[in-house]
């Protein structure tokens, strides 16, 4: 059959290629009739030579014909021509998220908003007694309103389907196939769909598969036996919301996983609900700094205006906060314990009468103008006499008020001529500076480390799964693993054993230290087994 640009078959003209697959091909079509410009598909082999494509197409046929959704790519009609299967379908413009990842990880919003409409085509599949089992960014095409549309049925098992080989299934299908799929479970269910579809969103955040391989043997094997690497760990800045989704909808067995495609559905709204309460730090409004102090212009007040009043109180206590600083500061404190609010004027006896303690001038009384704080020029000096008492014992009496700055006990002399210095409170010693800068170093330098040991322990149970499978093999033949193997092994075992537990105690050099070991060790397996 000639098929090119302006053959007609049937009623449809061809006039374009859409794309072509393992089945048939795909050609964009005008009805001749209506005018309506839709997608043919053709079994391109001939029917009689390819009994078990004809089959599979014959049940996606029928499969579309059950389904009618606005996120599934609908059916139109469906005919034989000239021994060939034809099947009508509504076109479909606009690229496959495969293409769109071409472009860069899609953004959180994004991603949900895509992955959750194909979750509302799989929930209505799924009631329908429909299992896709190819779920995979390839076969969800969106268009340039947004909508996403879920393609492909080829594959799909229907409720009355017993048996479907994996006859056509490209590599390309094995990283998002469930680990049930690759064991070829008879009791297949929907879980296996919200596996593959667990894969997909793990790899439209990130820009990367969760499990890969040179092989369909080590691809397949991932799935069995490993854990992804948390998609927060290759991307920080993801929700940690999204990622506990991710990791549930690709969890090993069926049973922890979302077991309909509503609950991952909710799940996925609730991390964009949770990000839509919360206002980015970019996107708050910036307070704006305060004006800066502009000083008082005097404005004419009228008589008994409240201004006045208050302006009044405040100089009344700023004078009563300076008198009790005056009054009752610790250079205040005498002897006795009596306060002062001026210092005692002390006399030098004339210098033709010996000092005596009779020759000293009886204090003055205080004086009743305002206190004015003490400056240096204010601070009496002690004469001779008193210092000669002061250093001979003969000190004044305990009725006598101690000159000011002068402490209870004698302070050492002062040099010829040189004014004691006034005293001042001891200056506050500054608490320690807390610690916080270092512990939130610690933290980072730890989650580093943490970070680095997922990604090692990721490729260490690589190859530990590799060395297992050698093993079981050699072991059928009557040989066994070379020693030098053996020993890199446990060496690797044991160093990253000891990170972990370092990082667990918060040690962060000893973590670092084994799990260089335990990767040097690791890399040694690697080279050995072509990794």
């Amino acid at each position: 059959m000639n098929l090119e640009i302006g053959t007609v078959l049937a009623d449809y003209e061809i006039v374009g290629v859409l794309g072509a697959g393992g089945m048939g091909k795909v050609f964009k079509v005008r009805n001749t009739i209506s005018d309506r410009v839709e997608a043919m598909k053709i079994l391109l082999p001939d029917l009689h030579g390819a009994p078990d494509l004809a089959d599979r197409f014959l049940r996606e046929i029928k499969v579309l014909a059950s389904l009618d959704h606005p996120n599934i790519a609908g059916l139109r009609t469906a005919f034989r021509y000239e021994n060939q299967l034809l099947m009508i379908m509504e076109l479909v413009e606009g690229i496959t998220l495969d293409q769109r990842l071409r472009q860069g990880p899609l953004s959180v919003n994004e991603a949900v908003s895509c992955i959750g409409q194909v979750l509302s085509a799989l929930g209505y599949a799924h009631r329908s007694g429909v299992i896709h089992r190819d779920i995979k960014p390839a076969n969800m095409m969106l268009t340039s309103q947004g909508t996403v549309k879920l393609l492909d049925f080829g594959i799909a098992k229907g409720g009355e389907d017993r048996k479907l080989t994996m006859t056509g299934t490209t590599i390309g299908s094995l990283y998002y196939m469930s680990p049930e799929q690759i064991r070829g479970s008879s009791t297949l269910d929907p879980r296996a769909d919200i596996y593959s579809l667990g894969v997909s969103v793990y790899e439209l955040v990130t820009g990367r598969r969760p499990f890969d391989g040179d092989s369909q043997f080590a691809i397949m094997s991932a799935h069995l036996e490993k854990n992804p690497v948390p998609p927060i760990v290759i991307d920080p800045r993801l929700p940690q919301s999204l990622n506990d989704v991710i990791l549930k909808s690709v969890e090993r067995e069926a049973d922890q996983r979302f077991q309909t495609a509503e609950a991952f559905r909710n799940a996925l709204n609730s991390v964009t609900a949770a990000q839509a309460t919360t206002v980015p730090l970019a996107a708050r409004p910036a307070i704006p700094p305060p004006p800066a102090p502009t000083p008082p212009m005097p404005v004419a007040q009228p008589k008994g205006s409240p201004r006045i009043l208050w302006v009044a109180v405040g100089g009344l206590c700023a004078v009563g906060a300076l008198v009790a600083v005056v009054q009752f500061g610790p250079w205040k404190k005498t002897e006795a314990g009596s306060m002062q609010t001026t210092p005692p004027a002390v006399t030098a006896p004339a210098p033709s009468t010996p000092p005596t303690a009779q020759s000293e001038v009886a204090p003055a009384p205080p004086p009743i103008s305002t206190p004015q704080p003490a400056t240096a020029q204010q601070t009496p000096s002690i004469q001779p006499a008193v210092r000669e008492k002061i250093s001979s014992g003969k000190g004044p009496r305990a009725a006598d008020p101690a000159p000011t700055g002068q402490a209870l006990n004698p302070a050492p002399e002062h040099p010829a001529g040189a004014l004691p210095q006034p005293f001042s409170p001891p200056a506050a010693q500054p608490a320690p500076a807390p610690q916080q800068a270092d512990q939130t170093a610690h933290r980072a330098e730890l989650q580093t480390i943490r970070e680095s040991a997922v990604k090692v322990s990721a490729r260490a149970g690589a190859i530990r799964s590799m060395l297992q499978n050698l093993q079981q093999s050699q072991a059928a033949s009557g040989l066994g693993l070379r020693r030098d193997w053996v020993q890199a092994g446990s060496l690797m075992d044991s160093y990253l054993q000891g990170a972990n537990s370092a990082l667990n105690a918060g040690d962060a050099a000893s973590a670092k230290d084994l799990l260089e070991k335990g990767e040097r060790q690791l890399e040694i397996l690697e080279k050995a087994l072509n990794r």
